[in-house]
């Protein structure tokens, strides 16, 4: 099993420690070196602890002192240090010419362990200087030689060879010859400067040479570059030589380069002289590595200065527990029994062809979302191998199965080919169009519009349905009122008919002696008595429908949310305000039937009076049955026209509430169109929408094609073809004046609807809203709709992730297949980079620079039993571990474990499996460098 199969973490490094005997400045307690060593040892045990402190859980030293290993040495052969310190490097520090403030400038090497014995050879023999015009090598005994020279007094050796060591300090270009020389131990060494103004590069000459682009030309520019250029790292803790070196400051990243070869990282260490020091350097300002406690993994900080170290007194990047997939446990006895474990930034899934790389992702995400993963594969129409018997731990403790039904915690799953099929789909609303609504929705101004424009239209929605009812009310009762009339007749025709039977009794009468005003005054008074009768009978009713009114004023159902006692205070202001009027509405009421008795006393009057003239006359008209039938026809007809009359008046009171229930239901479309509009407003103005350079915006156009084929299917073609052009019909098309035409003429039967289609029915559909809320995304001034198949799939993984409007893991398969190369390097892989940090991301992919470029903290190999490629034990197995793990891994005996996944290290894997691995391993290592 690999020791760190969860690849890459933070942990403290301490790599400037010096020990009891080092060479200058020991201030280690203790009466005798060996007190002082066993105090060391112990002060170290105590500060670790066990292990579960993190901020003191310091899990590699680097083992200092002057031009000697023989104290790193020491430190392995006692093996004293707690079992949690995973590493201890050598790290020779000494002084080179040019000359800074106050000595040579300060420089260590920090060598691979594995040469240790080698350096006596290839390092410190290979250094000298001249003195006293013999030359001195950098070996111990070299060293105490020159130390006798310089001061013939000492006998000594200790004291010789302390003096030997600090008179030794070669010249830069002496120490890089070393190097040039031997290429392969230029590889097992970090060559770390130091930055300060008494003895780091900047501290060369005068000091006044800075690293500034405001600086004037010095004459040790060139001396200092060629410095920097040789080294690896700083070693720095000032926040200043941070930002400059990762090319944050005076000068841009290039500018950098082209002065100090590359990118550097600071590290920093406690530079420990005395007990009290030991792993606490001043301000707390520790050194966390991303990487394996190893040589390999303190490597990784060259290629990434900026994402592998950090400076500070806490751990970086700490990710609350539950929001971190811890692990995953298979029952299933195709799986290894072994769980996989995650990292908490970044881990790649890779493998072969049907190596189960998918399976394990699709497996993992149908344990935490299962709605989201069947949602999602439903468009993808992939199929995928379901493991029934796992579990799914969180570092927070919690579990996931698919048996537990998980509503607790939630993930981004986007599966293989997803961003494709999304941006394939053609229908009015489309699933982009929703997840973009559902991050502007975050937004609670844009939420609090949205709700008000959707509750607004709700609302209308039975306003509107009730005022269809009542325009075909109205209609239906004007249908009602013109067919009795066309029963009556026609007024003209009846007026005629009336002034031919006055013609035909006038001259009855004559022959009659009945005079013509006797008849006229017997006609008047018969018209007269039926049409007072009549008025005063309305008038008896008007002053019963009165006296029924008890109160015109009556409360209302308030809907808002008001307190108890706020609500009773509006309740007594609203009893009041009813008394009030009731007891207007009483003294009103009776001056208003009073004022109806006058006229209806008056009526009666009239009447009196005509019933006298009626009755008067009536023996002597009923004397002629030839006139009483014509007097009956008279009265007959005379009826009828003021039924006619009535009607007519009847008729226009109702076109008047038609029309203004016509104007109101037409009207419809500019109320949802201002709906629409404030919404979009809203979004489109607010400037605090946008994310990950992604600008949203709304738009409301008209829903064209729907609204025509709803048209087809209500209304007859051929006599909606005269009406709208169906060929030409636009959005401006689309306008009150062509509703209100089409209304208008199904209400009237001009067009005639298809069969199975109610007026009703008809006028719903073409009143509804038929606005469509779209959504649109813009980045670098492209919007979505035009942008390049890669490009577009970004974007879309980008909402994706903004979506969730959390920190919860986001699971990608295979993005590269939606991707094309440019997106892939010049945006997929900094955007990873850049949500890795406060997202769990667990990608499956065969693309090489994803995992490198992004600097994977944990690479997953993943294999199925084959012949060319067997595994130790089960069908499906899987590996772990960090992009710096180069070693096979080794069983009980020494030597590589059983299965192909153990035969080679993690970063021979990714060179085997994935097209372009090693290029993109060189790739990366020239990455910050000229």
């Amino acid at each position: 099993m690999s020791e760190y199969q969860r690849g890459s973490e933070w942990r403290r490094w301490d790599l400037h420690v010096h020990t009891p005997g080092t060479i200058k400045n020991d201030k280690y307690t203790g009466s005798s070196i060996e007190e002082k060593w066993n105090t060391f040892y112990t002060d170290i045990t105590t500060y670790i602890g066990d292990g579960t402190d993190i901020a003191r859980n310091v899990v590699a030293l680097g083992i200092t002192d002057y031009l000697s290993v023989e104290n790193y040495k020491k430190v392995l052969i006692d093996n004293r240090l707690p079992a949690t310190v995973k590493l201890v490097l050598p790290n020779v520090e000494m002084r080179m010419y040019p000359l800074s403030k106050q000595s040579g400038i300060n420089i260590h090497f920090l060598f691979d362990p594995a040469i240790v014995n080698d350096l006596d050879d290839r390092f410190f023999s290979q250094m000298s200087i001249t003195y006293g015009g013999r030359t001195y090598t950098a070996t111990k005994s070299q060293l105490i030689q020159l130390g006798r020279a310089v001061s013939s007094s000492v006998v000594d050796e200790d004291d010789a060879y302390k003096i030997g060591v600090g008179q030794f300090i070669p010249s830069f270009d002496s120490i890089k010859s070393i190097f040039d020389k031997d290429a392969d131990l230029r590889e097992k060494v970090i060559i770390v400067v130091s930055n300060g103004s008494n003895d780091g590069v900047t501290g060369a000459a005068n000091h006044s040479c800075y690293f500034d682009s405001s600086s004037r030309v010095s004459d040790f520019d060139a001396t200092r570059q060629a410095i920097y250029q040789f080294a690896d790292a700083i070693f720095s803790a000032n926040q200043n030589d941070i930002d400059y070196f990762l090319g944050k400051r005076a000068d841009s990243p290039d500018k950098v380069i082209q002065k100090c070869g590359s990118l550097m990282p600071c590290i920093h260490g406690c530079d420990a002289h005395e007990n009290s020091k030991i792993f606490e350097p001043d301000q707390k300002r520790y050194c966390w590595i991303k990487a394996d406690p190893t040589f390999n993994g303190l490597k990784q900080v060259l290629y990434e200065p900026e994402q592998r170290v950090r400076i500070s007194e806490l751990i970086p990047e700490q990710k609350p527990d539950y929001y971190v997939i811890d692990r995953i446990e298979f029952k299933d006895t195709d799986f290894q029994t072994q769980p996989v474990v995650f990292n908490d930034k970044l881990t790649c899934i890779i493998g072969g062809k049907s190596t189960g790389k998918s399976i394990l992702l699709h497996n993992l995400a149908l344990a935490i979302d299962k709605k989201q993963v069947e949602e999602k594969i439903s468009i993808t129409n992939t199929n995928t191998k379901v493991v029934d018997k796992l579990k799914v731990y969180w570092a927070d403790g919690s579990i996931s199965s698919d048996a537990s039904n998980d509503t607790i915690h939630k993930i981004v799953y986007i599966p293989q080919t997803y961003l494709n099929r999304l941006t394939d789909e053609k229908e009015e609303k489309t699933e982009i169009d929703s997840i973009i609504e559902n991050i502007v929705l975050n937004n609670q101004v844009v939420k609090k519009v949205y709700e008000e424009t959707k509750e607004a239209i709700k609302a209308y929605k039975p306003e509107l349905d009730k005022a269809i009812y009542d325009l075909l009310e109205k209609h239906r009762e004007l249908g009602e009122i013109d067919s009795k009339r066309k029963e009556l007749g026609n007024k003209p025709g009846i007026e005629a008919e009336i002034n031919k039977l006055r013609a035909q009794k006038e001259q009855l009468s004559k022959a009659l002696s009945l005079s013509e005003n006797d008849i006229k005054s017997y006609d008047e008074a018969v018209s007269k008595v039926s049409q007072l009768t009549r008025q005063i009978t309305d008038l008896t009713n008007e002053i019963d429908n009165i006296n029924a009114i008890s109160s015109l004023v009556v409360a209302k159902d308030i809907d808002y949310p008001f307190s108890k006692n706020t609500m009773t205070e509006i309740n007594q202001v609203i009893s009041k305000a009813i008394e009030a009027a009731n007891e207007v509405w009483l003294s009103a009421k009776k001056t208003i039937i009073e004022n109806i008795n006058v006229i209806k006393l008056q009526k009666e009057k009239e009447l009196s009076g005509y019933i006298q003239t009626q009755e008067s006359l009536h023996d002597r008209v009923q004397g002629n049955k030839a006139i009483i039938e014509l007097t009956d026809k008279i009265k007959l007809e005379s009826e009828k026209l003021g039924k006619l009359i009535e009607m007519d008046n009847q008729f226009k009171e109702i076109s008047k509430r038609a029309n203004v229930l016509l104007e109101q239901v037409v009207d419809s479309m500019a109320f949802y169109a201002k709906q629409h509009k404030k919404y979009a407003d809203a979004v489109n103005g607010n400037t605090d929408l946008s994310t990950d350079d992604l600008v949203f915006s709304v738009g409301y156009p008209f829903r064209k094609e729907a609204f025509l084929e709803k048209l087809k299917h209500i209304i007859d073609n051929r006599t909606l073809k005269k009406i709208i052009n169906l060929d030409d019909f636009s959005a401006e098309d689309y306008s009150k004046q062509n509703v209100y035409s089409i209304v208008t003429k199904i209400l009237s039967g001009e067009l005639p609807l298809v069969k199975n289609n109610t007026v009703e029915s008809a006028l719903r559909i073409i009143l509804a809203d038929w606005y469509n809320t779209t959504y649109s995304v813009k980045m670098d001034g492209d919007t979505i709709d035009v942008m390049s198949p890669g490009k577009k799939a970004l974007v879309l993984l980008k909402l994706l992730i903004s979506l969730a409007n959390s920190k919860c893991p986001i699971l990608i398969d295979q993005p590269e297949d939606d991707l094309d190369n440019r997106s892939i390097f010049d945006d997929l892989i900094p955007f990873i980079k850049s949500k890795k940090k406060d997202r769990q991301i667990i990608v499956v992919t065969h693309n090489a620079n994803i995992v490198l470029g992004s600097d994977a903290e944990e690479v997953i190999i993943a294999n199925q039993n084959g012949k060319n490629s067997p595994n130790k034990e089960y069908r499906f197995e899987y590996r772990s571990g960090s992009i710096e793990d180069d070693k096979p891994v080794m069983g009980a005996d020494g030597s590589p474990e059983s299965g192909i996944l153990n035969s080679q290290g993690v970063q021979q894997h990714i060179c085997d499996i994935l097209e372009g691995g090693k290029k993109a391993f060189d790739l990366r290592k020239q990455k910050y460098r000229i």
